[in-house]
């Protein structure tokens, strides 16, 4: 090919930094730009044979050896022409560093392409010169220039068929780079992510593809971040796509092919340059996904409401090889999934279409169903560059119901359930459970037994005790705090309750959630108070999650439980931040699908669960939704009888635990609930006659076996009845005795014990 020039030279030039200033030097000069030129130019490119100091872990990282252009006034000045007070100086590309490089590895590096899109050939007067300068910057960082072609034609990715002839065998790599010829803007308004493709590649043939050796993105760019957010919710990927014209990745296996190429954190500026990942054969797939006829984009994300990432410029250096090794050809073909990614996606399709029928059905009607962030998060894509948590041992996970005083039922399902996989009366689950989810008294069970560590026996104890205290309060001490509150009983003494077990057990009432020992992670759900009719299931959690905006990991154990338990007619609301909560039971009552949500987004879409325990309390909470303030003998009533519409108001928790048990597994997914046997009249008439007479005043069980839900108010104890907590119990375990629950309870566990053996050696 025949190649013109504009200017060139092979003097060479060597400019080594010293300090973080800047060190540079004019290599050469063009003649003055003429009339012809400076109106029928198109396009100009530098090409420097050249390298940096090669590959050095003790330097400052990031691109600090490069070239630019300058546009002088004449020949005769060396200060860069000014234009509205701004230089007039432009960066035509940097040095590559090769993670093999040498200092002596001097590749042909193309610049950027200036054409009639960018500003540098509309800023040429008639008799300007344009300079080419060699920078470095940083102890350390060498720029090596050894030849230079400043020319009106140019080189890209199109294809290497139309690259110089004359490349030289000491010239091992040739490096391109792309620019976009624009800024891109990306904003997200919801819990999606927001994206938009900035630049791509031209198409790839064959020939290149076969040669590149690798890539890598710099951009300058700021982002805007969301309101009281923790995390990094802006970023760059580098993603395949089918055409130029395409806007959504390609697809294989059930993945986008999608690789993160840096994050724009809220210390990154448009005035300083930000270093994406290096992609190459030998540390990233990406490469081997290319097929003939693709392209590679730049796409710029934002996630979460308020993040906006505002990119001012970037480039796109890719390196492909000048040599023609003996059997080159197309790069090694990706390895073959040991993951049914397709299955993967399914599978969070499915639980996420389940959870949205439970937060639908645990919406009045006429409103905007309630809705989770953790729901919509399972609808994202799934990315190459991440496994999912695949290779992961299984899960083992614990779901607890909310119920008040019936809660102590749990506690001794448990304990039957934690006997037989251990075999030790004294085991804690904390030790044997991975994540525990719980709402209202299932979180503070959840709270006691996974982030206090409590035994079941000491959280039997200190159950009873909570029970005594937060609800033995008298009379005109419930009527004075129902006045103010619209609640029967006092926050500050629930709230002092709470304090003394959490300081027994961790020496501080003032606890935080966040966990210090990276064990067994809980959460408990709490509903958002501040608007009804859009109920937000918020997870306040002992853990950072690094794949949700919010941890709510912040506030003390006491305030969390507060918020999980804070039933309406029972308890006043509570007060985190800016938002008031209620108790997690009204709507949420039974958190199993939460909790699937929460792990798999925690611990990864791929990672199995062994087994998922869901225990229930007996029924769904018989409370009404009184606002703020309404007074306690209105309260009294909504809550004694079950008015129509309450069912829209609180969550059968047996839907909750049949929407979720087709999600999981045959053996894997255990659900233990002692109403499901109260429901039975002639069964409490049989194993309690007393407590049946007592509920049912001599009633005979006809020929109905079960209660109808006009008839649910009268079963089992009041959410607050603490001194009939013992016949609870006694049901508890008369529940635990039918054949098949014991059955249940009893079955091979040997699976589960297989989990635990290699931590507990049980």
């Amino acid at each position: 090919m025949s190649v013109k020039e504009i200017a060139s030279t092979s003097t060479p030039v060597l400019v080594e930094a010293t300090s973080e200033a800047i060190v540079s030097q004019i290599w050469f000069k063009t003649d003055p730009i003429d009339r012809p030129f400076c109106y029928r130019a198109v396009q100009l490119q530098l090409q420097t044979d050249s390298s940096d100091q090669g590959h050095e872990t003790a330097v400052e990282p990031g691109s600090w050896s490069w070239f630019e252009l300058v546009i002088f006034e004449d020949a005769h000045t060396d200060k860069p022409r000014l234009k509205d007070g701004k230089e007039l100086v432009w960066r035509s590309h940097g040095n590559r560093t090769d993670p093999l490089d040498l200092k002596t590895s001097i590749a042909r590096n193309f610049g950027i392409v200036f054409d009639r899109r960018q500003d540098l050939l509309d800023a040429l007067e008639i008799g300007n010169v344009v300079g080419v300068r060699v920078c470095a910057r940083y102890p350390g960082w060498v720029n090596n220039a050894r030849a230079d072609l400043f020319t009106p034609m140019s080189w890209t990715l199109s294809s290497t068929q139309d690259t110089p002839e004359d490349i030289p065998d000491t010239i091992q790599d040739g490096v391109y780079t792309l620019v976009p010829t624009s800024a891109c803007q990306v904003a997200s308004l919801t819990q999606d992510q927001a994206q938009t493709i900035w630049f791509t590649t031209p198409v790839l043939d064959e020939d290149v593809i076969a040669k590149i050796q690798d890539l890598q993105l710099f951009t300058q760019a700021h982002g805007n971040q969301g309101e009281d957010t923790t995390g990094v919710w802006t970023w760059f990927d580098l993603v395949i796509l089918a055409t130029p014209e395409a806007t959504e990745p390609n697809v294989k296996d059930g993945r986008a092919l999608v690789w993160r190429s840096h994050d724009i954190t809220k210390d990154s500026s448009e005035h300083t340059e930000q270093t994406g990942k290096l992609f190459s054969l030998h540390q990233q797939d990406l490469l081997s996904f290319l097929q003939p006829g693709n392209v590679i984009g730049v796409r710029a994300c934002a996630r979460f409401p308020g993040w906006q990432l505002h990119g001012h410029s970037a480039r796109l250096v890719v390196r492909i090889s000048n040599i023609v090794y003996m059997g080159s050809g197309p790069h090694r073909a990706p390895a073959k999934p040991i993951v049914d990614w397709n299955g993967v996606a399914q599978s969070n399709q499915k639980l996420q279409a389940k959870l949205e029928e439970f937060l639908d059905a645990a919406t009045p009607k006429g409103v905007e169903a309630a809705h989770s962030v953790e729901t919509t998060l399972l609808g994202q894509e799934l990315r190459s560059d991440w496994q999912y948590g695949a290779g992961g041992k299984p899960l083992r996970l614990l779901s607890l119901d909310g119920g008040g005083v019936r809660g102590i039922s749990s506690l001794y399902v448990l304990k039957a359930v934690m006997n037989k996989i251990t075999g030790d009366p004294n085991a804690k689950p904390c030790d044997y459970f991975d994540m525990i989810a719980g709402t209202s008294t299932g979180g503070l069970i959840a709270l006691m037994l996974g982030r206090l560590r409590m035994s079941i026996d000491e959280c039997i104890e200190a159950y009873n005790t909570l029970a005594s205290k937060i609800f033995s309060a008298g009379l005109l001490n419930k009527i004075k705090d129902g006045v103010d509150t619209g609640a029967r009983y006092s926050a500050e003494v629930l709230e002092q309750a709470v304090k003394d077990v959490i300081k027994k057990y961790s020496g501080s009432e003032d606890t935080p959630m966040r966990d210090p020992v990276d064990g067994c992670k809980v959460f408990v759900v709490a509903c958002r108070a501040d608007d009804l009719s859009n109920r937000i299931a918020t997870h306040l959690r002992t853990y950072i999650n690094g794949n949700v905006e919010k941890s709510w990991a912040d506030y003390k154990i006491w305030e969390a439980s507060r918020a999980t338990s804070a039933a309406p007619t029972y308890f006043p609301r509570m007060k985190l931040g800016d938002y008031e909560y209620i108790d997690g039971g009204m709507g949420f009552n039974n958190p199993v699908l939460l909790l699937m949500g929460e792990a798999h987004l925690y611990y990864g879409f791929a990672r199995p669960f062994g087994c998922l325990v869901t225990i229930g309390t007996g029924m769904a909470p018989n409370v009404s939704l009184a606002p703020q303030g309404v007074e306690l003998a209105t309260n009294v009533v909504g809550a004694a009888v079950l008015l129509e519409g309450m069912a829209t108001l609180t969550t059968n928790a047996e839907h909750a635990n049949k929407l979720a048990e087709p999600l999981n597994a045959v053996g894997t997914y255990y659900r233990f609930n002692v109403g499901k046997k109260i429901q039975e009249k002639r069964w409490v008439e049989k194993v309690e006659p007393d407590l049946f007479s007592k509920w049912f005043k001599g009633e005979k069980p006809e020929e109905i076996e079960h209660f109808t839900p006009e008839n649910w108010a009268k079963v089992t104890i009041e959410l607050d009845d603490y001194q009939h907590m013992p016949d609870f119990v006694r049901l508890t375990q008369e529940y635990l005795k039918t054949e098949a629950v014991a059955t249940e309870v009893t079955m091979d566990w040997q699976f589960v014990r297989s989990l635990c053996i290699e931590e507990h050696g049980i």
